[in-house]
Order: structure tokens, then C-alpha cells, then sequence
């Protein structure tokens, strides 16, 4: 968290997010915010974030349920923004047994290049688990899964940090 916050301060903050929510305000006004996510991949029509945890980000962030994009506050936009690079969970407790699923939904994997796990249109942002889409058999398979496109993204991510890279 402290590297984050030295990164935000030294780009001067989430601009990038900011200046792109902000100008979905004047794009689709009459919308619903916490119904209308406005980041999608290139090549799909689908939001790059599920519906359930956009709605929660834009709660988390002030904005009401009914809010329309053209009637938000710039400082409810930063504070969305904010949310979006850097959201924390605390974990308070497991799920009732048989309650472990799989959550269909997510990346899409034709927009990851599996051998680094790395997006194909953002250089350098890289995926595991359950954010790609992927679905299957719990019991243990979704754990390997994790587990390993974890070992895959964070090794990538290391070499893409350190520049020690090959492409693939």
C-alpha cells in the first residue's frame, strides 16, 4: 500500500480514471451509474467489471443507486475512481459449507495471453483466478487454477517490473 501511495502521489493521483469517468457524465447522462459500467475491452461488448461488483463499487463511492452519470459530483467521481485502482475487502468470515463456487464471469480469456497471463491490450496488467472467466468443477480444481495463473501473472509481472521479460 505504501508503494501505491507513492505512485498515485508521484502521477499526481488517478487522473486517468477521473478524466475517463468524467467525460462518461457528459457521454451518457441520463443513465444510471450503478447500472452502467463504462469500461469494456476492445473487442467485447461486455463490461470488464461483473455487474454485482460495479453496483457495489458505486455505493462504496456515495453514489446512490438512482444517480444519473450527469448528475455526479466531481468529487464523487475521484472517490469512484479511486475505488477502481484500489479497493480494499476485509474478509470477515467463509461461507456456509457448499457454498464454494466458481463464479462464471470475468476477463475473457481470448484477451489474456496465457503463457504470461497478461492482458493483450494493457501491457504490463496481468490476471489469475477467479477475475477471468473461467468456469468449472470446485473440489479443488478451482484452487489449482488460482494457484497456478497466480505463480504464472506474478512471475510475469516481476519480469515485466524488473525488465527482464522475453516475448512470447
Amino acid at each position: 500500500p505504501q508503494w501505491e501511495q507513492e505512485q498515485r502521489a508521484k502521477s499526481g493521483g488517478n487522473s486517468a480514471f477521473d478524466d475517463c469517468l468524467w467525460d462518461v457524465t457528459r457521454l451518457i447522462p441520463k443513465r444510471k451509474v450503478a447500472k452502467s459500467c463504462p469500461l469494456f475491452c476492445k473487442r467485447s461488448e461486455d463490461p470488464i467489471i461483473p455487474k454485482r461488483l460495479w453496483s457495489r463499487l458505486v455505493e462504496c463511492s456515495g453514489i446512490s443507486r438512482d444517480t444519473n452519470w450527469g448528475d455526479v459530483s466531481k468529487a464523487k467521481i475521484k472517490k469512484l475512481a479511486q475505488n477502481l485502482s484500489s479497493f480494499s475487502l476485509n474478509v470477515t468470515s467463509k461461507g456456509v459449507f457448499k457454498e464454494e463456487f466458481v463464479t462464471a464471469g470475468g476477463v475473457d480469456l481470448k484477451e489474456v495471453i496465457m503463457s504470461k497471463m497478461e492482458s493483450r491490450h494493457v501491457p504490463g496488467l496481468h490476471f489469475c483466478g477467479e477475475v477471468l472467466d473461467v468456469d468449472g468443477v470446485t473440489g479443488g480444481f478451482n484452487f489449482m487454477g488460482c494457484w497456478a495463473t497466480g505463480f504464472v501473472a506474478g512471475q510475469s509481472a516481476a519480469a515485466h517490473v524488473v525488465g527482464t521479460e522475453t516475448s512470447q
